[in-house]
């Protein structure tokens, strides 16, 4: 859970069964055509191949079935994807993601976001880190993800991960169409409803081809400001955030050997608050005031994307040359109402009597530019020898931008503070893959990034006093490597091992000038970190297709990662004095027991310890890393079943399980470690379906489990704890109708 201005404040396979689509490593045909495991394409590695050929741990999901069950946010497929953990906010595309023991700490992600060949992640820390696309009401064809560091095809901030959004081919032969409407109500909140369209079609036949999709989700709120002062609820329900998006996709291929395409996204999110509750203390999950209440005052907050990008395809026959130019804009905004917490010192400062100031407001503006071109070249399927060669480059200009103001006006400026960089990177990039025989092959690939990076600090008013800083420009060259071997002694299974590394890149760190010499105490330097993986795995299903399954072991080291460390009476980033090492294993296993009925169990462990003491982190030598749970786990079932005629009916539901773990380090002097308790959460859905027509109603926290998602006890002094969390959403029971065109 993130809470305040900032770190940096001056202040598979979807498994398918008629109308479910589980996250699995492998694609369950309907129950029309039989229960035998379907083959499952993915380009995770840069080319189109088989999911059981790819060596590594790869997921792939159909978000459309996830929407329907009422699970319409990234988030939710999070918690039935083995070994990827989603550290909650509280708020629509706020939150970091955490994958293999790899914990996001500094505000530069760890787990890449694409948007098809798009990346969208920021590689500044000061651009919000703690802020993603969440696209699962996009029109999509399928979610991507991919475990373990991907540094040589896909470049930095994938070193525990990454995720892809694969949209769906604009139409060229016939039209095509969804319109789908949903209405829910949360246990002792509000309602919420979520409307989506998405239609594709032919300009011109076999030529051009453009669909256009759109949404407008209503998200219902469930936690009630309360006054501190009174323990009167103010306001309720004060959480309800409005989603929405849409996008324009055109596809051009005037000859079968070119596809030239544009595409254009625009999503906003907006909310008063976060869903976050004041907890009782350290010693309880309770809230303070209730079951779900706040004593933050609502202020505003918005998460905006937009998101332009032209890729041309052209088939040499021999290679396939593919350009890709995007340009990406995030953007956050934040107003909170800091009256309670500063305006009686303001007064003081001023001389004037209490309560004379009555409006305290921060706002926080933050976000990046990112313009970024890649070219590559990927050879036609060999049987001997495969390869993949390609250039990219990027420029990302942030913003973050701390103004707080007072009503009345003040004879001073309260704060006012201005964090622009600039960030550069040129890399090369190749693998080769060459088949001894038919049935073994090894990959090897490498990418060599260059990187600068700039950052400039403005500062004014009597918080933060007149300052002016530019920092160094901070020149970084990495290297990531791949080694990886498969094995397929038959043509149900599949044995790999792998080595690969990832990095995150240098950063310019934020100033900490003394008061009286001016000197900077704080490093100014961020050095890049690297992480190692090692994984085996095994992919396969049994002689008569009703079993797969997908089992890996891994282990990693992540030397010097960067992190943010308590120094000279603050917060400040830095890297890490040793690192971590980290195992674990993850196992998913499907099952088809009749024609009709489908299940998916998974399940995955991960050990992560620090390698030494980190006075700074507050951690010791061998402690577990906060905020990642060792245990996850999940089952999943479908069951189709005939009604009458055309009418068919489905039964699914999910069980996801999240082991405990701890909230910070045991040293911590900013934050109390505190254990955050297991929870096991049930969803269910029941559909009819008839022709191009489906209804369902879905339960979701069928048990309405009141469980913390994570939680975060700030210390406040000796014995004094501010202790806040967010909890899993309360039990929502929704109706929804889908009709496919």
């Amino acid at each position: 859970m993130k809470a305040g201005l900032m770190k940096y404040s001056i202040l598979g396979a979807a498994v398918s069964a008629a109308s479910l689509s589980m996250a699995a490593s492998a694609q369950v045909s309907s129950a029309q055509e039989g229960a035998q495991l379907e083959e499952v394409l993915v380009t995770a590695s840069r080319r189109e191949q088989k999911l059981q050929d790819v060596p590594a741990a790869v997921v792939a999901v159909a978000p459309e079935d996830f929407k329907f069950q009422g699970l319409q946010q990234v988030s939710d497929i999070f918690a039935y994807t083995p070994g990827v953990t989603f550290d909650d906010s509280g708020a629509i595309g706020r939150g970091t993601i955490s994958a293999r023991g790899v914990p996001q700490v500094l505000a530069i992600p760890v787990f890449g976001v694409y948007l098809d060949d798009t990346p969208l992640s920021p590689n500044t820390n000061f651009a919000g880190g703690g802020t993603f696309l969440d696209g699962l009401l996009m029109d999509l064809e399928r979610i991507e993800v991919i475990k373990g560091p991907q540094g040589t095809l896909y470049g930095a901030t994938s070193v525990g991960g990454m995720m892809r959004y694969i949209s769906r081919d604009p139409a060229l032969d016939e039209m095509r169409g969804t319109i789908s409407v949903d209405a829910n109500e949360i246990e002792n909140g509000e309602s919420g409803n979520t409307i989506s369209g998405t239609i594709s079609l032919p300009l011109i036949k076999d030529t051009l081809g453009v669909t256009l999709s759109g949404f407008r989700q209503d998200r219902g709120g469930y936690v009630d400001y309360v006054n501190p002062a009174t323990g009167q609820v103010v306001d309720e329900d004060v959480d309800q955030a409005d989603n929405e998006g849409g996008s324009f996709d055109l596809l051009y291929r005037p000859v079968e050997r070119l596809d030239l395409r544009f595409k254009y996204v625009k999503q906003e999110a907006t909310f008063d608050i976060a869903s976050t509750v004041q907890l009782a203390g350290i010693d309880s999950d309770d809230a303070m005031f209730g079951d779900y209440t706040t004593i933050s005052e609502p202020g505003a907050e918005k998460v905006e994307y937009e998101i332009i990008a032209g890729t041309l395809n052209y088939d040499f026959d021999w290679a396939t040359l593919t350009f890709n130019s995007s340009n990406v804009e995030l953007s956050y905004g934040q107003q909170s109402d800091f009256t309670s917490a500063i305006g009686g010192l303001l007064d003081q400062v001023a001389g004037q009597p209490p309560g004379t100031t009555t409006l305290v407001v921060a706002d926080l503006q933050q976000g990046s530019d990112k313009y970024v071109q890649e070219l590559r070249l990927t050879s036609a399927p060999s049987d001997t020898l495969e390869w993949i060669a390609g250039v990219y480059y990027t420029e990302e200009e942030t913003f973050n931008n701390q103004v707080v103001s007072a009503t009345p006006v003040l004879p001073f400026e309260v704060l006012s503070a201005k964090l622009p960089s600039d960030y550069k990177e040129l890399a090369g990039f190749g693998d080769v893959t060459y088949y001894f025989t038919p049935a073994f092959d090894v990959t090897a690939g490498v990418r060599v990034s260059r990187s600068e990076v700039t950052l400039q600090v403005d500062t004014a008013g009597i918080l933060a006093g007149e300052s002016s800083f530019s920092g160094d420009k901070i020149e970084d060259t990495v290297d990531t490597y791949l080694l990886a071997a498969s094995y397929r002694p038959t043509d149900d299974l599949s044995l790999y091992g792998r080595i690969a590394s990832g990095y995150r890149p240098a950063m310019t760190n934020l100033p900490l000038l003394d008061p009286v010499t001016g000197e900077n105490l704080a490093d100014p330097l961020i050095e890049s970190d690297e992480v190692w993986s090692y994984e085996l795995g095994a992919k396969g299903q049994s002689a008569n297709g009703l079993l797969g399954y997908d089992l890996a072991l891994w282990m990693l080291d992540w030397d010097n990662f960067q992190t943010t460390i308590f120094a000279n009476g603050v917060n400040t980033g830095a890297n890490a004095e040793d690192g971590l090492s980290a195992y674990g294993m993850e196992g998913e296993l499907t099952i088809n027991p009749t024609d009709n009925l489908t299940f998916l169990a998974n399940i995955a462990y991960a050990d992560s310890t620090l390698n030494d003491d980190e006075p700074g982190l507050g951690g010791v030598d061998g402690e577990q890393v906060p905020n990642l749970p060792e245990w996850t786990a999940s089952l999943r079932w479908n069951y189709d079943f005939p009604l009458m005629g055309d009418w068919r009916g489905t039964f699914s539901g999910g069980v996801r399980y999240t082991g405990e773990y701890e909230s910070a380090y045991s040293q911590s002097t900013t934050n109390q470690a505190v254990k955050v308790d297991s929870r096991t959460l049930t969803d269910v859905n029941l559909s009819v379906n008839y022709e191009n027509y489906t209804v369902g109603v879905y339960a979701t926290n069928l048990f309405d489990e009141r469980a913390l998602n994570s939680r975060t006890d700030q210390i406040a002094g000796p014995g004094v704890f501010n202790s806040t969390g967010v909890f899993e959403r309360p039990r929502t029971i929704g109706v929804n109708l889908r009709y496919d065109f």
